[in-house]
């Protein structure tokens, strides 16, 4: 269905936030508490958030944040975060939702971010503006009964409150986010209001426990946060344990935290969500079936902006060169571009040669963070292949020996 003429599609005002956050919470089924939208302000770069207007009411919201995306190498890529993109249902397809996108990818195009990331709500939606599936997530739940660690870590956990964790966790974060294909930034007000350092209209009473782990010099070097329950059935314990977030900066931090999880008392079930799709721990593990993978999903979505800079941004696993065609639905960055990648380090320009390979945005996207395989792509109907070998190459040049992991909403 065309554009809906009577409705205005432009960027936000702060006196249109009420009604823009009334519209967002309508999109994602929940309500706005009083002082919410005021709260939310703070979040918002204006000349980055978006609404649809039907008078002066808000139909349609969007909005995005800079960031550093964690890309293979690993080095830190300029991101365009999208985020809070909805529709009302009174409002749906009318052309909104494409405006809306559109005109922010071209935004971020000219102000030269080369990537557009997101997490997708509906799988089918986000293809058509360019962006392919790249990082997927994992959820996991661990027998505890089973669980004896091969190699026991006896370095020092202590429980802490929340405000401690506030001046430990950041620094943590930021050691594996700078290593971790597929991690973002997250910024102090992330931090204040993930571990309630603020007081967030509407928002939930904080509960569970935090645990740190120091190395032996007594630098933090890991955290974990959770809830737990007990469960009781004639006099046998069931109790549960939910893993909300484990962040650790090196081997040691890693299998003592999980081994925390696995000893607390009454419990005998440990899930964890969001996690990466090839979690260590069952190798940690004499019986490695203790710990089952119960999920693996689609969570990051990418959306190259730019092919020469997102390409020359990244590191490669391979050396090689390779001639490519990349077709967008937007147009905003179709071409034919030449690959050369020399010691793991590309330059990419604009190509008068005939193609290898053929593929549109979206699949370039799924490529680019290292996890999504270019054989597999080719296999799907998603690279086209002109040259004997361009495939392979382009799976060897692409793949990660990190596998990508975002545990970061946003």
């Amino acid at each position: 269905m065309g554009r809906d003429t009577g409705v205005d599609v432009r960027t936000i005002d702060a006196a249109d936030i009420y009604s823009w956050v009334r519209c967002m919470g309508m999109g994602f089924l929940f309500g706005v508490a009083d002082g919410y939208a005021e709260y939310f302000l703070g979040d918002v770069d204006l000349d980055r958030t978006w609404g649809a207007f039907d008078g002066d009411t808000v139909v349609g919201t969007l909005r995005s944040f800079p960031t550093r995306f964690t890309a293979p190498g690993p080095t830190s890529v300029p991101a365009n975060a999208l985020t809070n993109v909805t529709v009302a249902p009174t409002h749906r397809r009318r052309g909104l939702l494409s405006e809306m996108i559109t005109g922010e990818l071209r935004r971020a195009a000219d102000a030269q971010e080369p990537v557009g990331i997101l997490i997708a709500s509906e799988y089918p939606i986000y293809g058509r503006f360019g962006y392919g599936a790249a990082i997927e997530g994992g959820s996991y739940t661990v027998d505890v009964s089973a669980t004896r660690f091969r190699h026991p870590v006896d370095g020092r956990v202590e429980m802490v409150e929340l405000a401690d964790l506030r001046k430990d966790a950041p620094a943590v974060y930021e050691v594996v986010r700078a290593a971790q294909p597929g991690a973002i930034d997250r910024d102090s007000r992330w931090w204040d209001r993930a571990l309630h350092q603020v007081a967030v209209p509407g928002a939930a009473p904080p509960e569970g426990y935090q645990a740190l782990y120091r190395a032996a010099t007594g630098e933090a070097r890991g955290y974990v946060r959770y809830r737990a329950r007990q469960k009781w059935d004639a006099m046998r314990k069931h109790g549960d344990l939910t893993v909300e977030e484990l962040v650790a900066a090196d081997a040691e931090a890693y299998a003592r935290l999980w081994q925390h999880c696995c000893e607390v008392d009454l419990v005998t079930s440990v899930k964890a969500g969001d996690r990466p799709v090839d979690e260590v721990l069952p190798w940690l593990l004499h019986d490695g079936r203790a710990v089952q993978q119960t999920g693996r999903y689609d969570f990051v979505w990418v959306r190259v902006l730019d092919v020469a800079g997102a390409l020359v941004a990244r590191r490669y696993e391979a050396d090689g060169q390779m001639v490519v065609t990349i077709t967008d639905p937007l147009g905003i960055t179709a071409g034919t571009f030449a690959l050369e990648v020399q010691g793991g380090a590309a330059t990419c320009t604009p190509s008068t040669e005939r193609a290898q390979l053929t593929m549109p945005v979206d699949a370039l996207g799924s490529l680019y963070a290292g996890g999504v395989s270019a054989r597999l792509l080719h296999r799907a109907g998603r690279i086209d292949e002109h040259a004997p070998g361009a495939v392979a190459r382009a799976h060897a040049l692409f793949r990660s020996a990190t596998t990508p992991w975002c545990s970061t909403w946003f």
